[in-house]
C-alpha cells in the first residue's frame, strides 16, 4: 500500500559555525514505514511539545522505516542534506512482562554507537551527559547481524510506568542535582525498586543496605524529570538507550524496529521513542548537548 507518514516539525536548527545567532536552515524530519507497518496504537505516534517523538508498532511485527529531514518551508519534503555528523537517540529499548514483546532496533550506515557506560568507540568527546559508570550490561544486547549494521535488542522488564518523555529522563546533569555519582547511591531507605507492572509481576527490587549500591540510584524529586519517574530508580531509564552517529551529507537513514511475540498479538505491541541530538559545525569550539 502506500507508505504512511509522519512529519515532525522544526527538529534542527543548522548553524554554519560562525556564531550567528539565528539558523541558516531550518528542518523538518518526515518518518516513512517502507515495509508494512502494523501499528498497535497509531494515537501514540508524533511528538507533543518536547517530548520525545514516539511511533507504536504491533506484537511479533517488524518495519523498516525511513528517517528524512526536509526544509521546514517545503511542503514537498524533498530531502536535505546534513554537512556535518549527527547523533541520533533510541529510548526505552526493553521487553514487556516476563520476556515477552521483545523490542530491537537496527541501524545500517552509521559510523559509531554509544551510550551510558560506552559504545563502539567508548563515549565520544563532548558528551559530558553520559556516565561510564552507568553500564547497560544486562539491560541491552548490541550485535552486527552484518557488515555496516547494529542491532540492539532489549535484555530488561519494563512497564509503560518507566517510559521516558524527555532528554532529562535518562541523562545526567553534571553541574546539578543529577550526576553520575547519584546513580550509585543507596537511598535512605535502603531498597531501591518495587514491584511493578501488571499484577506486580516486574519484579527489580534491589536492598542495597546490604547488597551493595551499584544502579541503586533513585531520581530526586526536585529536578526536572517527568513526575511519573520521581523517586523511581534511574536504572529504569539510564541503560535503555543508544545513540548512532550518522556521516556528513546524510539526508536519509533507516531504522527496522522488531517487537517480539506477545501473548495476544497483535492486540498488544510497543512503543519506540526517539530523539536526535545537538551537534556542532566543524568551525566551533562548543560541546555538543542533547536537543
Amino acid at each position: 500500500g502506500t507508505p504512511q507518514q509522519l512529519r515532525f516539525a522544526k527538529v534542527a536548527s543548522l548553524y554554519d559555525g560562525s556564531h550567528q545567532t539565528e539558523p541558516v536552515q531550518v528542518l523538518d524530519l518526515i518518518l516513512t514505514n517502507e515495509t508494512e507497518y502494523t501499528p498497535w496504537s497509531s494515537m501514540r505516534n508524533g511528538r507533543e511539545g518536547k517530548r520525545l517523538g514516539e511511533v507504536s508498532v504491533a506484537a511479533n511485527t517488524d518495519t523498516r522505516f525511513k528517517f528524512r529531514f526536509a526544509d521546514s518551508n517545503d511542503t514537498d519534503g524533498t530531502p536535505v542534506a546534513v554537512a556535518y555528523g549527527f547523533d541520533f537517540c533510541l529510548f526505552d529499548i526493553d521487553t514487556g512482562v516476563g520476556g515477552s514483546l521483545v523490542e530491537s532496533v537496527e541501524a545500517c550506515g552509521s559510523l559509531n554507537y554509544f551510550h551510558h557506560g560506552g559504545g563502539k568507540n567508548g563515549i565520544p568527546e563532548g558528551r559530558g551527559y553520559l556516565c561510564d559508570n552507568i553500564k547497560v550490561d544486562g539491560y541491552l544486547e548490541i550485535t552486527t547481524p552484518s557488515a555496516g549494521c547494529t542491532l540492539v535488542t532489549g535484555l530488561r522488564e519494563g512497564t509503560g510506568a518507566d517510559n521516558p518523555a524527555t532528554w532529562d529522563d535518562v541523562v545526567v546533569d553534571p553541574d546539578g542535582d543529577l550526576t553520575c555519582e547519584a546513580y550509585d547511591m543507596c537511598p535512605s531507605s535502603g531498597v531501591s525498586g518495587f514491584a511493578r507492572g501488571p499484577g506486580d509481576r516486574v519484579v527489580d527490587i534491589q536492598t542495597c543496605a546490604t547488597d551493595g549500591s551499584e544502579e541503586a540510584g533513585l531520581f530526586p524529586s526536585s529536578i526536572d524529570v517527568s513526575p511519573w519517574l520521581r523517586g523511581k530508580p534511574m536504572r529504569y531509564t539510564m541503560p535503555k538507550f543508544v545513540c548512532f552517529t550518522f556521516p556528513a551529507g546524510t539526508s536519509s537513514f533507516e531504522l527496522t524496529y522488531r517487537v517480539g511475540l506477545g501473548a495476544s498479538a497483535p492486540y498488544y505491541g510497543r512503543n519506540f521513542f526517539f530523539s536526535g541530538a545537538s551537534v556542532i559545525a566543524p568551525d566551533d569550539a562548543c560541546g555538543s548537548s542533547p536537543a
